[in-house]
């Protein structure tokens, strides 16, 4: 049974006594002085020191009021995703969020934005990219703007083929926002895959005036927007887009650098298909694009297994533009041997 908006934002008070068991602990008795959709905090018998859980940590709680069901019911399947995630059953665990998510529908607090974060981790770890990063996107909708979560560069729009490119394009199409900061990351995020896919852009609105300054994703963002030009018709824009990327290698954290990889590397295959076919140039560029990818590969700390296959899938694709069939078989066998998508 999924709640109403207006029942989820209600606090629920009982006078009774209750008694609840949190996982791992020992029983805990009083009166309910206050329940949500993220927890019960219960004011302990014999004193005024209360105890606050979130649904996840409760095994058992009776009386419970029937207007918890929804709350008790996201935080069993929560626990079961986060144990899922722990053992590594990202597909089940994906499973579980999903669930946790629709029994919050229409709910607000921390705890629905984190199950959104989790739900995104768990799809991410399945290789469903674009569905993860629309649920990060549901993440930041719901987030207060002072509580804003950090958007993960792993969660980065570089697709191995135009189909994939174009059913991220679609996905993000279908998947408005009313949220501003939402919104235009839905948008930034829809365009990059567009230019990928070859489909016909949109305008892009402006960043309302102090976003520059007080964006925390600020870093990100111009990494898009860059590379947007470096997918350009035009190669004086994409030359430019790959030297402010190559710039921002050298001023930004590792996980923002694979974005500036995955760009630069695309943009260079878009220049080596301009040039003369099975020409020195055509090969060397190719070659420098397939650096680009494997790089991100190659990286210890980068533990972003979707990014990274993504990547090593684009860079066999760039071995074999540059005529190594050799090294091109090499990256696809790695991918196979460790199952990773795509």
């Amino acid at each position: 049974m999924v709640l109403a908006p207006t029942m989820l934002a209600a606090a629920v008070l009982a006078a009774d006594s209750i008694e609840c068991t949190p996982w791992g602990g020992a029983p805990v008795r009083g009166t309910v002085a206050r329940a949500d959709a993220c927890g019960v905090v219960i004011a302990l018998e014999g004193g005024k020191a209360t105890v606050t859980l979130g649904w996840s940590e409760v095994r058992s709680i009776a009386p419970a009021d029937p207007s918890w069901s929804a709350w008790i019911e996201a935080g069993d399947a929560a626990r079961r995703g986060e144990q899922r995630l722990i053992r590594g059953d990202a597909a089940l665990a994906a499973e579980a969020y999903e669930r946790v998510t629709a029994l919050l529908a229409g709910a607000r607090g921390e705890c629905v934005q984190i199950a959104w974060l989790q739900w995104a981790r768990s799809l991410q770890a399945c290789g469903r990219g674009t569905a993860a990063a629309l649920a990060q996107v549901r993440a930041i909708e719901l987030s207060a703007d002072d509580a804003l979560p950090p958007w993960p560069a792993d969660l980065c729009p570089a697709y191995a083929d135009q189909k994939e490119a174009h059913e991220a394009c679609t996905a993000f199409d279908a998947a408005p926002s009313a949220a501003p900061r939402a919104a235009a990351w839905s948008a930034l995020m829809r365009e990059v895959a567009a230019r990928q896919a070859g489909v016909e852009p949109k305008p892009l609105s402006k960043p309302s005036r102090g976003a520059a300054r007080d964006d925390v994703m600020r870093r990100e963002r111009l990494v898009l927007e860059q590379w947007l030009d470096a997918l350009a018709d035009a190669p004086s824009t994409r030359q430019r887009a790959r030297e402010a990327l190559a710039d921002m290698l050298a001023r930004n954290e590792t996980p923002v650098r694979h974005w500036c990889r995955a760009a630069i590397g695309q943009s260079l295959m878009i220049e080596a298909r301009a040039a003369k076919p099975g020409s020195v140039e055509a090969r060397r560029l190719a070659l420098d694009a397939a650096e680009q990818f494997l790089t991100v590969v190659a990286c210890d700390d980068a533990a972003i297994p979707m990014l990274s296959a993504t990547c090593a899938a684009l860079g066999a694709q760039a071995l074999d533009a540059a005529g190594d069939a050799r090294g091109a078989t090499t990256v696809r066998n790695r991918l196979l041997q460790e199952g990773t998508s795509p």
